[in-house]
């Protein structure tokens, strides 16, 4: 079930309606309200498929009796081995075999959350939960099971054996953090697609300036609609009294690629540095071990996205991007680089990146890198001719950035997603050391109003002329 769909408002208001009056009910602590959200979880679980169900089922089981028997390294490896099972079978099976199998919703995410529990329980990080239900809960958790965050045990279990009563500002909260996830999915993210998809879609077909641009807008493309779906599922666990933590803290404002990665999908790159980077050494070992501990956490990040080549080079670079960067940080020091600089670097760095990310295959890959070599001379073709700015250079101009088609909306699209993307960056930019959130609520109430009323008015008007149709696109991330 999606985020974004009539069903999905029907099911988040009942739910909230039983929910929260059946508090009053409570037999024994809040077992109702867990009995309620356990059932609400499954329910929107199997209305995915009711084939993924068992999938997750299993992982429930294995995740309680791993907590309470896990009880030396021989039993945590076997647990483990047992729990990543599924996954690595129905992720990496079909490209193995070569055959079509189903690959459940939401599965390397509530793979990683059972697993990281195994874990902890094993380092006596926490103690083994002994009522199933709360384990159930835990795994399945319906506002993050679909694409995370990726929820830790220490966090996520102690808010779910306590009592949650309606909360204004926090249920107030969580609408706003889900209308304004709503609108980087829709507004922006799904605008940015159609562009990107024609151009990537016919990439040996295209200039390299079109494909320069379509690669940037990926940038934004898979920001916008990732962490638009990260601030939906926080704003959905928080109306129900959940604290799920914060996915994304502009990442794009991040000075190193290091800082790129304590920004982006922290609940990933968290995970992999305390269950993957830190038990291989981390930082306490030789200089050597520590940049082979860097490129083989980042090589199970690209292989964890994907079992092509493309994303286990996307993952190789961002390792080698780690490595150089530790390497020459006490220089970069040195030259005291400007703030600015070091940003716009980071992004082109990581925007490069994303190429073998967003590439069908890497023969796809191979092409566009090909195509970006050929800018200077298109740039060479456009320069004379724009000292006329006449028809002929507009011509083109279209033609070089692929504005011609009617598929996307000529050039005109384009400059309101440039802008609608300019104002974007001014808002992320303004909220980039105190949180959107805490800057409206110190606003007079006129102001306040009238940017909710413009955020509203702005999706209502996008599905409204039916541009959510022509726009509309998965989340991103619900592929892996």
């Amino acid at each position: 079930m999606s985020f974004i769909s009539i069903s999905f408002a029907l099911f988040f208001t009942i739910l909230a309606v039983l929910y929260f009056s059946l508090q009053r009910f409570q037999i024994r602590d809040n077992l109702v309200q867990q009995i309620l959200l356990f059932a609400a979880s499954i329910v929107f679980y199997s209305l995915a498929d009711l084939r993924f169900v068992p999938f997750l089922l299993y992982v429930i089981v294995l995740t309680y009796f791993a907590g309470l028997l896990c009880k030396n390294r021989l039993s945590l490896v076997l647990f483990l081995l047992a729990d990543f099972a599924p996954l690595l079978s129905c992720k990496y099976g079909p490209h193995f075999l070569h055959a079509h199998w189903i690959f459940p919703l939401g599965l390397s995410f509530f793979t990683f959350q059972s697993a990281g529990y195994i874990a902890d329980v094993h380092k006596k990080k926490i103690t083994p939960e002994k009522n199933p239900l709360t384990v159930a809960l835990f795994v399945s958790f319906f506002p993050v099971i679909s694409s995370g965050p990726i929820q830790r045990a220490g966090n996520l279990i102690p808010q779910l054996k306590i009592p949650h009563r309606f909360d204004y500002d926090m249920a107030t909260d969580g609408m706003k953090l889900f209308a304004w996830g709503m609108f980087k999915k829709i507004v922006i993210a799904d605008r940015i697609a159609v562009y990107v998809n024609f151009v990537y879609g016919n990439a040996a077909e295209q200039h390299g300036l079109a494909l320069l641009l379509a690669t940037v807008l990926y940038s934004f493309q898979i920001y916008c609609d990732f962490s638009g779906y990260s601030d939906m599922a926080i704003g959905t666990a928080r109306f129900f009294g959940f604290d799920a933590g914060k996915n994304f803290d502009h990442p794009y404002l991040s000075e190193s690629v290091g800082e790129f990665w304590r920004r982006w999908h922290i609940s990933l790159s968290s995970w992999l540095r305390d269950y993957v980077y830190i038990p291989l050494g981390g930082s306490r070992v030789a200089l050597p071990r520590i940049y082979l501990n860097l490129m083989i956490t980042f090589l199970v990040s690209g292989i964890w996205h994907g079992s092509t080549w493309n994303f286990v080079i996307w993952g190789a670079l961002h390792g080698l991007y780690q490595c150089v960067g530790r390497a020459a940080k006490p220089l970069s020091e040195k030259l005291r680089i400007p703030a600015a600089i070091r940003i716009f670097f980071t992004f082109c760095l990581v925007t490069f990146a994303w190429i073998f990310f967003r590439a069908e295959t890497l023969q796809e890959a191979a092409i566009i890198l090909g195509k970006l070599a050929e800018i200077p001379s298109e740039i060479a073709r456009l320069f004379p001719l724009s000292l006329r700015l006449d028809e002929d250079w507009r011509m083109l101009f279209k033609e070089f950035f692929a504005l011609t088609s009617s598929e996307f909306g000529y050039l005109k699209s384009m400059v309101k997603l440039l802008a609608l993307i300019f104002c974007f960056l001014l808002v992320s930019f303004c909220t980039r050391k105190t949180g959107g959130l805490k800057i409206m609520k110190r606003q007079k109430f006129l102001v306040r109003w009238l940017a909710y009323f413009l955020l509203l008015f702005t999706i209502y008007f996008t599905i409204l002329r039916g541009e959510n149709t022509a726009y509309s696109t998965d989340f991103i991330y619900q592929n892996f």
